[in-house]
């Protein structure tokens, strides 16, 4: 099948540019493995896509605690004045109250609410009477002192307001009601009225204390499908792993709700102000910078540099070399010298002369990426926390990349059969080799590979003429389809490698 000899004789020739080829490659892979490793390239990702989420979280809790604002300032607004009058009815009430019985009168009870009720109109006068009967009853049996007279007022005026609005609110309304209308209620009681500033920061204040509670819960459909998209089960656990203590969320809140309101009272509308206030780092930003940050924020570096840059196009550079000087010298190099005529001055035959050749091109390939790989898995195993990049897909772009030598081998060898001169040789088939490899370089920085900020499409069109495109590293590193391309690559190599054999066995040499 093969002539030892001249196996031996290849192999003597050609075994040191074999040699540098393999341990320079190999170095370059080490090299990268090792620096990717201890940089921890992916921890820099991370914390770029870490600072885009605290980013959108950020807006999305001053989002939620304006609309919450929002919503409590209708609530407060409804509430205050009927919390005014019930709280003017209970101090009138319980004044007249105390000044009948000062006078002596033993039952000043009937006699307030009658002159209470009197003064009520008509279509109110039963609602008044009862009111100010529970009033005085209260107060009847209780009976505070100077110092708690204001609370018992709150707490008459609450369960009064609580009543005028029925028993069918939930549990986490009629908190709500009872928080508010007691902050309107200290206030009224001092100031004796409530401004537009004052029904502002008592919704303010509610939220600011009940927003984090109700964060927790995670009951929303938002909120869950947020919890999913991060891969967190709670929103403790979420929260906690951002850095979102208690207190950090509630000075977040506040901050925004604080803009807020400072837009709205100087007559920016609700939207504007809400677009100003709960905008983040990706929305701030121009459509296209912000969509290549989240890029740049999902974007493997590791699976970049070994992957797209490594094994597509720096690992093969001295390969490609090698293999066109190699498969120049084994055919061409020696027709165009004039020792091949000696070669075939032997008994060996031409196809036992092309497939020596073959052979050894080939293996000496296949020995070049084994150590290659090999070199590249262990200086991963060495590193401390690796390239995030496992055994199997280093295995399957280390037979990618050699695939790909393989048909590049090819084209270099049927050059090398076809032409008798080493300069028409290694002209042709070194440059549609560089050719490939060139646009493979061009075509990178249109591919999603990179970042869309650095992305420049039109040049994905030098991925449509390189056959070094076939070998998808994206899709090994990914989980994809990949191997279609391969059987490609190794149907390519098969045909010129066969046609080489071919035609050398033909032609006429000019020995």
């Amino acid at each position: 099948m093969i002539s030892r000899p001249l196996l031996k004789q290849s192999i003597k020739a050609n075994g040191l540019a074999w040699l540098l080829v393999t341990l320079l490659t190999a170095f370059m892979l080490g090299t990268l493995v090792f620096v990717l490793g201890s940089i921890q390239a992916n921890e820099i990702r991370d914390s770029l896509k870490d600072t885009i989420i605290e980013s959108e979280l950020e807006a999305r809790f001053k989002q939620g605690a304006i609309e919450g604002y929002c919503d409590t300032l209708k609530t407060v607004e409804e509430v205050h004045e009927q919390a005014e009058q019930i709280y003017d009815l209970t101090s009138g009430a319980i004044d007249a109250y105390d000044k009948l019985k000062s006078l002596g009168n033993p039952n000043p009870k009937p006699f307030v609410i009658n002159g209470i009720v009197a003064q009520a109109p008509e279509e109110e006068k039963e609602r008044v009477r009862a009111a100010a009967d529970y009033i005085l009853t209260e107060y009847e049996s209780k009976n505070p002192d100077a110092e708690g007279l204001h609370d018992f007022k709150c707490e008459v005026v609450i369960d009064l307001l609580l009543a005028n609005m029925g028993e069918e609110m939930s549990g986490e309304t009629r908190a709500a009601v009872v928080a508010i209308s007691r902050e309107i209620l200290d206030i009224y009681a001092v100031n004796q009225k409530l401004e537009q500033e004052d029904l502002q920061k008592i919704a303010r204040l509610f939220i600011e204390e009940v927003f984090y509670g109700n964060l927790l819960k995670g009951e929303t459909e938002e909120q869950k499908e947020l919890l999913s998209g991060l891969g967190f089960a709670t929103m403790e656990e979420m929260l906690e792993y951002y850095g979102f203590t208690e207190f950090k969320v509630k000075t977040v809140i506040q901050s925004g709700l604080l803009q807020y309101i400072s837009y709205v009272n100087n007559n920016i509308s609700h939207e504007e102000a809400l677009k100003e206030v709960s905008g983040s780092l990706v929305t701030e930003m121009p459509e296209k910078v912000a969509k290549s940050l989240e890029e740049l924020g999902n974007m493997n570096i590791n699976h970049l540099v070994i992957g797209s840059i490594f094994y597509k196009i720096a690992g093969l550079l001295l390969p490609i070399v090698y293999t066109i000087m190699t498969a120049n010298n084994l055919i061409a190099g020696q027709i165009d010298s004039g020792s091949m005529a000696y070669v075939l001055s032997t008994p060996t035959k031409r196809r036992k002369v092309a497939l020596t050749q073959l052979v050894f091109l080939v293996g000496s390939l296949i020995v070049m990426f084994l150590i290659i790989g090999s070199v590249g898995m262990l200086a991963s195993a060495l590193t401390d926390e690796g390239i995030q990049i496992s055994y199997g897909d280093m295995i399957e772009m280390t037979l990618g990349a050699m695939t790909v030598m393989f048909a590049i081998g090819g084209i270099c060898y049927l050059a090398s059969a076809w032409f008798n001169r080493s300069k028409h040789a290694m002209g042709v088939g070194g440059g549609i080799s560089m050719f490939f490899l060139v646009s493979t370089i061009l075509g990178l920085f249109g591919s999603e590979s990179v970042p869309e900020a650095m992305r420049i499409e039109a040049m994905d069109f030098f991925n449509y003429t390189s056959i070094i495109s076939l070998f998808d590293v994206k899709a090994i590193l990914e989980g994809g389809s990949f191997t279609l391309g391969l059987v490609i690559l190794l149907l390519i190599g098969i045909s010129t490698y066969t046609l080489g054999i071919f035609i050398f066995d033909k032609k006429d040499l000019p020995l």
